[in-house]
């Protein structure tokens, strides 16, 4: 396996000496049912709107009153402002484009990145 940095000689052959079960994970993704302090931890406190630090609300994208969900593709972190000012509206509705897309956190990235690194520093 090679990287930009490093090279990791494989072995030919693996023998599993012990097998450790690990429980399947439930699949997150953008239609999942969001808890607010995630979506606000997902957008690291930064308004969707405007792009200011600090945001301590949750906005809905296409507004529950018209039929939108609290998952994942629909919720973003908002300042009190940019929420007050949208209302329920949509983002076009209220001249307010989003400057970014609402995804599901990848939390397998985080652990992914973690494993190369450790890899890393053991060679």
């Amino acid at each position: 396996m090679r990287s930009q940095h490093v090279a990791i000689p494989l072995p030919r052959t693996i023998q599993l000496l012990e097998y450790v079960h690990t429980p399947p994970r439930p699949v997150v993704d953008d239609d999942t049912r969001a808890s607010f302090t995630v979506v606000l931890a997902r957008d690291h406190h930064r308004c969707a709107y405007c792009g200011d630090a600090g945001a301590t609300t949750v906005d809905h994208v296409y507004p529950r009153s018209r039929g939108g969900g609290d998952n994942y593709g629909n919720l973003v972190a908002a300042c009190a402002d940019c929420n007050g000012r949208k209302a329920d509206r949509t983002p076009e509705e209220a001249d307010m484009p989003l400057l970014w897309v609402p995804r599901a956190p990848r939390t397998d990235h985080k652990r992914q990145h973690a494993i190369w690194r450790e890899l890393t520093l053991s060679n």
